[in-house]
Parts: structure tokens; sequence; C-alpha cells
């Protein structure tokens, strides 16, 4: 497994870890399910959906990204900033990227119709985020 997706499951999981013993230790409010069985679920889903990113989507995005940073290309190639700038302002947009993506699935009929499984849960905690469609 290359270090990048080690860093990654690492960072996902101890983040995970984390919240789940801070919802154990000061629950908000009492769950309405049973938490074993809800992550249980919830988490298989992000099994699922690992498999299906990983193994179904095409290369093709993965692989424009690379030759563009190769080539030099894209705006923070082009611009002259400080690196830790550049990080930022890479992330903010991502963000802004991911926000809107979210609005289209819930304001588009067929989107919401994969979405709104992400907004089902009965009880919202740590795996509830992670909870979306295969597709």
């Amino acid at each position: 497994m290359p270090g990048e997706q080690i860093i990654r499951l690492a960072f996902f999981f101890g983040v995970l870890a984390v919240v789940a013993v801070w919802e154990v230790i000061a629950p908000r409010r009492a769950l309405t399910d049973s938490k074993g069985r809800r992550w249980f679920a919830n988490l298989s889903l992000v099994v699922i959906d690992t498999a299906v990113v990983r193994f179904l989507l095409p290369a093709l995005p993965v692989g424009l990204a690379l030759l563009a940073q190769e080539r030099g290309c894209g705006i923070l190639n082009i611009i002259i900033l400080p690196d830790w700038i550049k990080i930022v302002a890479a992330v903010v947009a991502l963000d802004c990227i991911i926000y809107l993506q979210h609005m289209f699935f819930h304001f588009i009929p067929i989107l919401w119709r994969l979405h709104r499984m992400h907004h089902t849960d009965l009880d919202i905690d740590v795996t509830t985020g992670n909870r979306f469609h295969p597709i």
C-alpha cells in the first residue's frame, strides 16, 4: 500500500476513533437505535463506497492531474506565491467545490435520490458523515 493511502487511512481512523470516544464519554443525546448496529451498517457503506471508487471509477482524472503537475499546468503552478499560501488556497477551493457539489446533490432530483441515503440516519454521530450511496 503506497504511503499516501496509509496516511489517509491513519488520519481517517484516527479522527474517527477520537470523535467516537468523545461521543461515548459525552453523548449529546440518547440514541434511538443500537450504536453497534448503526456503526456496522454505516462503516460497511464506507468499505463498499471505497471499493467502488477505487475499482470502478476510471483513472482519467488522476492521470490528468499527474500530467498537469508534470507539465506545470494549473493556476497554482502559474501564480508565484509561497507554498503555504498555495496549500491554503487549494484546501479552501476544494472545500468550496465540495460544498457546491453537495448543493447539487440536494437540488437536482436524480442526484437527491442517491444522496438522501446520507440524510436517513436516525441518529447523527461520527459515522453519519460517511453514509453515502455506493454509486
